[in-house]
């Protein structure tokens, strides 16, 4: 091949390969975000860290300055508990908060004492044990509320008012983002006899309420009161019993990369937004023939806040109902300007019951866009 055609190869290579690099490079000679964050996850039983795996993608694709280092890193980067120095861990309440502009506070569950016997192969509890470190208490509850005060930020994902956090810091964390949970929570299972996935306690609760009756088998939607009340509707459709994603018109204005109608498959709470409280988006349960009877029985609408935001004096109070920071695949690397638009429209699969879909599509472009609303 003659050097002319070298180069007449090289330059249609470049060419061809220019949304890649010219991406990468964007990346690169963007600045690093100067806001002040502080990453807090109270539920790391393992180094895998996967309970804020979301949100480290998102934190270094955004260039947001982590606290130490040149990046986010699945272990350094939060406060919390530390898989790796399980003797010490550091609540809200303990932390020098001088100086910070967001508290990002991915998920406040837990570690339990069967979570560190699954060390070796990283399999969480699933059954009811000892707490051994979780749940916002009094003292994080008074340090989220003066940190507010201040006029400072705060960002919290499911768990953040829910069990196990006790009734006197859940009031003080519902006056301060704005919502009342009304003690039921939500998931969906794709199989309610696979014991590797559905908690020990779901079948037990269900032969105490229903007998000796069989539990439904296909997916099923299943709502927990705190009480202990279980209710069930199921389909042979697996995403027919997952609630979507719904932005309001409120997040669509706000919100606008981020998509309607990806399902969710995880955990969630049933919450009422509070007078002033600014819903963006909602769960928008199935259209089943027993629904309507299920929402009475749970006195409950269709439409579940899902995304939540209240602003006092310039202070930003965020709840997302979803506990999507936890992600059940590997994001890979976030080196590359605009990757976040491209995965938004090519993750689209209905048929997958992941957690992808909903991650892409609404949590990445959501919470970027709020990380920076009070700087806009």
């Amino acid at each position: 091949m003659s050097l002319r055609n070298v180069y007449r190869v090289l330059l249609l290579l470049a060419l061809a390969t220019a949304p890649v690099w010219v991406s990468f490079l964007t990346w690169q000679f963007t600045p690093w975000k100067q806001p002040k964050i502080v990453l807090v996850d109270y539920t790391v039983p393992f180094e895998s860290a996967r309970e804020h795996r979301g949100a480290i993608w998102l934190l270094n694709h955004e260039k947001y300055q982590p606290p130490v280092g040149e990046r986010w890193m699945p272990l350094t980067s939060h406060a919390g508990y530390d898989p790796t120095n399980r003797e010490v861990q550091t609540p809200i309440a303990e932390l020098d908060l001088s100086g910070k502009e967001w508290i990002f506070f991915t998920d406040s569950y837990g570690v339990y004492a069967d979570d560190l016997l699954g060390i070796a192969t990283e399999t969480a509890h699933i059954d009811f044990s000892k707490k051994v470190f979780g749940g916002i208490s009094n003292d994080d509850a008074r340090a989220l509320a003066n940190f507010t005060s201040a006029g400072h930020h705060i960002y919290l994902e499911f768990n953040g008012i829910e069990e196990p956090t006790q009734p006197e810091a859940r009031a003080v964390v519902e006056e301060l983002l704005g919502v009342h949970w009304t003690g039921w929570t939500g998931r969906s299972f794709l199989n309610l006899y696979d014991t590797a996935d559905v908690p020990h306690w779901l079948p037990r609760l269900y032969r105490q309420q229903y007998g000796n009756d069989n539990m439904p088998e296909g997916p099923t939607l299943a709502f927990i009161h705190r009480n202990g009340r279980l209710l069930l509707i199921s389909n042979p459709d697996a995403p027919r019993v997952a609630p979507r994603v719904m932005l309001t018109p409120e997040g669509e204005e706000l919100l606008p990369e981020a998509s309607s109608g990806a399902n969710y498959y995880y955990w969630f709470p049933v919450l009422e937004a509070l007078p002033g409280t600014e819903v963006l988006a909602e769960f928008a349960l199935p259209d089943l023939p027993a629904m309507p009877v299920l929402l009475r029985e749970m006195n409950a609408s269709e439409h579940i806040p899902l995304l939540t935001r209240k602003v006092i004096l310039g202070s930003h109070r965020i709840y997302m109902a979803a506990d999507l920071s936890d992600v059940d695949f590997e994001p890979g690397s976030y080196r590359f300007a605009g990757l976040s638009w491209f995965r938004s429209i090519t993750e689209r699969r209905r048929d997958a019951f992941t957690s992808q879909n909903t991650y892409w599509q609404f949590y990445v472009p959501a919470v970027t866009r709020l990380l920076s609303a009070p700087t806009r």
